[in-house]
């Protein structure tokens, strides 16, 4: 089947960064199309390694978002991913939003703490392997009126040319507790005003 050309208008603009170009698609609003700045992007690249070695793997984990493959826009090769929304319809919150509301509402830390405890959780069963932990690359989206969950949007997989933990279960292990703590770290950082030193070591721990 030949896929028509999806033509992108500024009004479907997104948001953009150093790597990519994100619009909305025009027609499917549970879609978004990425535009790379430079067609050999070494960061698309290395999630695109990723994807191809956890294979089937990826339809189940809920942290990495769905990709649907290539496509031709009116502003040249576009990517169709998965455009994460809560279950309302809205745009799902930055976990830096979900962070920065915290701060200005402790009203909303239980619920912001249970979110990093399952956030940790599914990191560690899906064996998530990151390339950063900025919280502006995870989106927080409800899944219901009282759920919700991390959805991981950049910086995913491994710069290494020969990435061992793609294959091997104890370099994974490793690189997903080194980036847990650097993630724990920045919320000890950032955060530590909301967060206690007791709940910083309880997300720290591995069990």
């Amino acid at each position: 089947m030949v896929m028509k050309m999806i033509t992108l208008t500024e009004d479907l603009f997104l948001g953009d960064g150093n790597h990519k170009i994100v619009y909305a698609h025009p027609t499917d609003a549970r879609l978004c199309v990425k535009l790379l700045r430079t067609p050999d992007d070494p960061d698309f690249a290395k999630e695109m390694r990723y994807r191809k070695a956890l294979g089937s793997r990826a339809d189940s984990m809920t942290l990495l978002t769905k990709y649907f493959g290539e496509t031709d826009t009116s502003k040249g090769k576009g990517y169709l991913f998965e455009r994460v929304l809560d279950f309302d319809g809205k745009i799902s919150q930055t976990m830096l939003n979900v962070l920065d509301d915290t701060v200005a509402d402790e009203k909303l830390l239980p619920a912001t703490e249970k979110l990093l405890l399952d956030f940790k959780r599914a990191y560690f069963d899906e064996k998530f392997l990151l390339a950063g932990v900025d919280p502006d690359n995870y989106l927080v989206q409800k899944i219901s009126p009282s759920e919700r969950r991390v959805r991981i949007i950049d910086n995913i997989g491994c710069t290494a040319k020969i990435p061992l933990p793609y294959y091997f279960d104890f370099f994974a292990q490793k690189r997903l507790k080194k980036y847990w703590l650097r993630f724990v770290e920045q919320m000890r950082d950032g955060y530590g005003k909301i967060f206690s030193e007791e709940y910083l070591r309880k997300l720290a721990e591995f069990e």
